[in-house]
């Protein structure tokens, strides 16, 4: 038997990265390079598709959409802007830059993967047929409560344009 990373070994679902499509390939690639599947999406459609999907088991984005991404699937969210940190230039006339921390990051997404893994698994069984119908209702909720967040800020700026 072949020796896996730890994380190829305990890594049986794909990350789900929600980001711009630029930041979004740097960080499913920076994820590739140390040995876990990632995806990426860049549009809301994409992500809902996504998440419905049932593949990922852990979201990667930033802060404000953090909210959209665990109303859609309640499942881990990585707040990628946690691991910017602000960096002094030596010369006063250049101003501070932001550095990312893949460091922190990859050890987030290792503890992440590991307690996942590491969880017993639960004896499966079929669901009655009440919770067949809990279950479709909470999605149902859950998706009713995404598109009202994603309208309610299409909303917000035009209506700070018309004071």
């Amino acid at each position: 038997m072949p020796v896996m990373s730890s994380a190829q070994n305990n890594q049986q679902k794909p990350i789900l990265v929600f980001l711009p499509k630029d930041a979004a390939c740097d960080i499913v690639s920076k994820l590739n390079e140390n040995g876990y599947v990632a995806a990426a999406v860049s549009s809301v459609p994409e992500l809902f598709d996504a998440l419905r999907s049932d593949r990922y088991f852990l979201a990667v984005t930033m802060r404000s959409d953090i909210d959209m991404v665990r109303n859609i699937k309640p499942i881990p969210v990585i707040n990628l802007e946690v691991f910017f940190h602000t960096v002094q230039s030596a010369t006063k006339s250049i101003r501070s830059s932001k550095e990312f921390d893949s460091d922190a990051f990859l050890r987030r997404i290792a503890a992440l993967t590991e307690s996942r893994t590491g969880r017993v698994s639960a004896v499966r069984r079929d669901p009655a047929a009440n919770e067949t119908v809990i279950a479709s209702t909470a999605k149902a909720s859950r998706w009713r409560a995404a598109t009202s967040l994603l309208l309610s800020r299409r909303a917000a700026p035009s209506a700070e344009r018309t004071d």
